[in-house]
């Protein structure tokens, strides 16, 4: 499927392509006069089981053909026979057992140290320490780092809580014998398939599609899946917009984990890639390629925000950039609400598709 080159391979789609329909599109092109049984080889992780139904559904639109072997990145973590990874791990552990057995700790803490929290906080707070946990292990960090964090402003009540996290810790690790929690399972499948396909790379075609890398096992693995021989990572959701300049310019704060561009840019990093090494991976027209250089301009990174006056009065069509785009301003949340309910509703009711992405959870369930 694809030529041999010296670099990882990335692809990467627009901000507002229709992303499962670019992915199929381009592995028929790439595909095409080859045998029909070539499609079935491609194995393609998606980051959701979502993503995976819309591709399925993509493909029985037609031509007939064989479909890729389409999987979750989780599954990896989940699933060893179809790894082939002979390795000797125990099963996955439930979250909610952990999550009691530490609110049975933190039950016990909140006993000998009631100022800490509020008794009905149990829970929340065991719910918290998993999610700390889950994320350090995803991360390959070990609990000997929050030792060397700088507190000093807060060094008493830090050495109170890093106390409890330790020895929360050991206890998981102790009643976890038999089972591992599902991020350290996965961490290790992960390790272990980077350190085979090192010695021996499959043959067939892999192709990581969607996912951002925003945790560290999922990046460990694209970053070993793009350097396969066979092997490609297409990015969602790339601002090809944003200048050379800024993305190689270290001055430009682009590790801030605000910018939206922040994981693509760790990721090329750590693979020793520059920007303009990442091309699109199927030839379509996002909705409105205005639209996207604008809010490319209007996302540019704190430190080198003073472009806005030199490029801001160049940039021309903004009439074109902001078509169909409304601004509500609503006074309260209730308000807010209602105005998307009642512009879904319309949608509805025209029989147009519409979706609601919003960084506000609570704001879902209210519209």
């Amino acid at each position: 499927m694809f030529e041999p080159q010296d670099t990882p391979r990335i692809f990467a789609q627009e901000p507002g392509v229709d992303f499962p329909r670019a992915v199929v599109n381009g592995l028929r092109a790439r595909l095409a006069g080859q045998p029909p049984e070539a499609m079935a080889r491609v194995t393609l992780f998606v980051n959701t089981s979502r993503m995976g139904r819309r591709i399925e559904a993509l493909f029985s639109e037609g031509p007939a053909c064989f479909l890729p072997r389409i999987r979750l990145i989780t599954d990896l973590g989940a699933d060893l026979a179809t790894d082939g990874a002979a390795l000797d791990l125990p099963p996955a552990m439930s979250s909610l057992r952990r999550n009691l057995e530490l609110a049975k700790l933190i039950a016990r803490l909140l006993e000998s140290q009631p100022d800490l929290a509020p008794r009905h906080a149990t829970y929340a707070l065991a719910e918290s320490l998993a999610g700390l946990f889950d994320e350090m292990r995803g991360e390959g960090v070990g609990i000997n780092r929050l030792a060397n964090l700088d507190v000093a402003d807060h060094s008493r009540y830090w050495a109170r809580s890093l106390a409890f996290i330790e020895l929360a810790n050991r206890f998981v690790g102790t009643m976890e014998d038999g089972f591992l929690d599902a991020a350290t399972r996965q961490r290790r499948v992960v390790e272990a398939l980077v350190s085979r396909w090192a010695e021996t790379p499959p043959s067939d075609p892999v192709i990581v599609a969607g996912s951002t890398g925003s945790r560290g096992t999922t990046a460990l693995f694209m970053r070993c899946v793009a350097a396969l021989p066979q092997g490609a990572v297409i990015l969602p959701g790339f601002d090809f917009d944003l200048p050379a300049s800024v993305w190689d310019n270290p001055e430009s704060d682009m590790s801030a984990e605000d910018h939206p561009q922040y994981r693509f840019r760790k990721l090329l990093t750590s693979l020793d890639m520059s920007w303009s090494n990442v091309t699109p991976w199927q030839a379509t027209e996002p909705p409105s390629r205005r639209r996207n250089a604008l809010l490319s301009l209007a996302l540019r990174p704190a430190p080198v925000t003073d472009v806005w006056q030199s490029e801001g009065p160049r940039f021309t069509d903004v009439g074109e950039a902001t078509q169909g785009v409304t601004l509500i301003e609503a006074p309260t949340p209730r308000d807010q609400a209602n105005a998307i309910a009642l512009v879904l509703r319309d949608a509805a009711e025209r029989g147009q598709p519409a979706a609601l992405i919003s960084p506000d959870p609570p704001l879902t369930p209210r519209c």
